[in-house]
């Protein structure tokens, strides 16, 4: 049995008491307002929504193929279109590389640049490295403690691993804003192969394209961080009280991203920054809409709310399965 299983298998037997937040009545917006405190210069409508458009260009790297740069590119482009945000134009990605080397090697300004403003960033995902590697396990058989056998078939342990990196750089301009390096690991058996080179195709295949499908998920750190630039930017518009409890609405709806129990994190801008005020979570399906939705948020925090914030998907583990997959990941790496 591998760590994974073991260690759901553990979480499965224990009996967990954690404190859970009642969920909401239906129809939230049936429900009084309650008034808050708005930023200073809110306007009093709140409708419009920052849905990012970005370009995604996969990188290049000697020795890296093609298709395994454009794993990790499909990767990115789903994280994206998962943080409530738009993939645009690959075509134009593209201008935007070339234009980024060629300026790279001529040392020139990126200021100097006069490129289409249709999106907000370009994310550019590069596989650095990646290897894989095998093993072959001879059939074994063991005995219990009542001498009953049970056989092991002979099996070809893979083992793949993955190294790549993210930039972020700000358009038009291209300056960067972010580089992220990343590092991923997949590993896999299969019982009775058909050789002992233990060099099947598929099999090779599978454990690069895991490794790589594993430098990015969901609850990493690198993953909250990245989901804080590409995220949809939803606004706090209000506030509702229902049976005693205080929910915060915004315009951040399914069509942005948002889905029940969704961890969020609420932001003030200071000084061209988004700076952290407070994390929430979005409320049952019942209550999360085509372009509007409810957060929870701890009690002791709820003061500091004030209508104007900032709504982001923060891309956080809300659930234990996904919080014992990274705790996995980073014993295993």
């Amino acid at each position: 049995m591998n760590m994974k299983s073991l260690l759901v298998s553990m979480v499965a037997t224990l009996t967990i008491t954690a404190c859970v937040s009642t969920q909401p009545p239906t129809a939230l917006p049936t429900f009084p307002d309650v008034n808050i405190d708005s930023l200073p210069g809110t306007p009093d409508d709140l409708d419009s929504i920052q849905s990012s458009k970005l370009l995604v260009a996969q990188g290049t790297k000697v020795g890296v193929p093609e298709y395994v740069q454009a794993l990790f590119a499909d990767s990115i482009r789903e994280f994206v279109v998962d943080s409530g945000s738009e993939v645009i134009d690959r075509q134009m990605a593209q201008r935007f590389i070339d234009e980024i080397q060629l300026k790279e090697n001529l040392a020139e300004d990126y200021d100097a640049y006069e490129g289409p403003v249709e999106a907000k960033f370009l994310v550019i995902p590069t596989i650095t490295s990646y290897s894989w590697g095998s093993e072959y396990e001879k059939s074994y058989t063991t005995k219990n403690k009542d001498g009953e056998s049970t056989r092991h078939p002979d099996e070809c342990d893979y083992t793949g691993r993955a190294k790549g990196n993210i930039q972020i750089r700000s358009l038009p301009s291209m300056k960067q804003i972010l580089s992220v390096n990343l590092s991923g690991r997949k590993s896999t058996s299969q019982e009775s192969p058909s050789s002992r080179k233990c060099n099947e195709g598929s099999m090779v295949n599978g454990v690069i394209k895991g490794a790589i499908g594993e430098l990015l998920e969901k609850g990493d750190d690198d993953y909250v961080t990245l989901s804080k630039y590409v995220g949809s930017q939803g606004i706090v518009t209000g506030a509702k009280q229902a049976e005693g409890k205080i929910y915060f609405e915004t315009n951040l709806g399914r069509i942005h991203g948002a889905k029940a129990e969704q961890a969020v994190s609420i932001y003030i801008k200071m000084d061209g920054e988004l700076v952290k005020v407070a994390s929430g979570e979005l409320v049952d399906k019942d209550n999360i809409f085509n372009r509007k939705s409810f957060i929870i948020v701890e009690e002791e925090h709820q003061s500091r709310i004030k209508r104007g914030m900032i709504v982001m998907l923060s891309g956080e583990c809300t659930n234990m399965f996904c919080s014992i997959d990274n705790t996995i990941k980073s014993i295993t790496k």
